[in-house]
């Protein structure tokens, strides 16, 4: 249930308009609530949670997108929406609270098979890919810099110009910066690298202790976060964001970065005994609404392959 459905289920219950069902679960909800009464420090973070409300919807069921709005209420809340932002607090326990110092931060996630978008205050938007965690400052629109935290996973990034407040993406290894454009930061730490792939603009990516590189359209830099190393070449930018519309290409993709795909995708474990699976590469593109079977068989046909499923595993032979 979205918050505009709750607002239009607490406005009918106060004029009893709610059909008997409707009626018990507000009830339910009421009677919960009276039951476990807020102290001081919990009223406050409620309040902050308000003004940093995130709003859920459906978005492009065909390739699994859902939408968030970063949005910031005025101080004086009703009660109604006050009782709707307690609601989504039970109901959505993907979306947390935390605090670093005395910062806080709305922090994103998103499950196997799932893709988010996030609107933020500024009017960039950003797409959560699966398996994925953001935070994002619940004072971001006041800040003289647009810093936002890629903790684990890739995220597609378009960012409104805005020279006088540069926009940052940090992750566990390296910080993106920009002042309007658009771009994909892979940064999966089981990976044990970081990738920066610029579709349009320009960009600077550094570590904690250099400048790694200036990446214009179609360039990507990969950065090896165990040797230090890093890698510049030129790609194809036009399929950065392809990943957001549900489809994965795969240029020259070795066996496991396949397999770690398809993990995000379905959940399942993708494994080979044919010794011959570590030199194979793939040129292909893959439908993330496609079925798991459908997929399988157009990985399968790359090289000749058959395979077989166990549980969560699907062995390539």
């Amino acid at each position: 249930m979205t918050p505009a459905e709750l607002k239009d289920l607490f406005e009918r219950y106060s004029k009893n308009q709610v059909t008997e069902a409707e009626k018990q679960l507000v009830d339910d909800w009421y009677a919960s609530y009276t039951e476990s009464q807020l102290n001081p420090d919990d009223e406050q973070r409620l309040q902050a949670d308000i003004r940093g409300l995130i709003k859920l919807e459906t978005e492009k069921p065909e390739a699994k997108v859902r939408t968030i709005k970063f949005m910031r209420y005025a101080a004086a809340v009703a009660i109604l929406l006050v009782s709707v932002s307690l609601f989504i607090r039970k109901k959505a326990p993907v979306l947390l609270n935390s605090v670093s110092g005395k910062e806080r931060f709305t922090q994103i996630k998103t499950k196997t098979g799932e893709v988010k978008k996030i609107s933020l205050p500024d009017g960039s938007s950003v797409w959560l890919n699966a398996n994925s965690e953001i935070r994002i400052s619940d004072d971001f629109q006041n800040r003289q810099q647009r810093s936002i935290y890629l903790d684990e996973g890739e995220a597609f990034f378009e960012v409104t110009k805005n020279p006088r407040r540069p926009f940052l993406v940090k992750t566990p290894h390296v910080t993106t910066r920009v002042l309007g454009t658009s771009f994909n930061i892979k940064a999966y730490q089981t990976l044990k690298r970081a990738i920066v792939t610029v579709r349009t603009g320009k960009v600077q990516v550094t570590n904690s202790k250099k400048l790694l590189a200036i990446l214009t359209p179609s360039m990507q830099v990969t950065y090896n976060t165990v040797n230090d190393k890093k890698r510049i070449e030129t790609v194809d930018g036009s399929v950065a964001r392809a990943w957001t519309e549900g489809k994965l290409v795969f240029n020259k993709a070795n066996f496991d970065d396949l397999a770690f795909a398809i993990a995000n995708i379905y959940g399942i474990q993708l494994k080979s005994k044919n010794k011959a699976a570590a030199g194979y590469r793939y040129n292909i593109h893959i439908n993330t609404s496609r079925t798991l079977e459908e997929t399988l068989r157009v990985i399968c046909s790359v090289h000749q392959n058959q395979y077989r499923r166990i549980n969560n595993e699907v062995i390539i032979y």
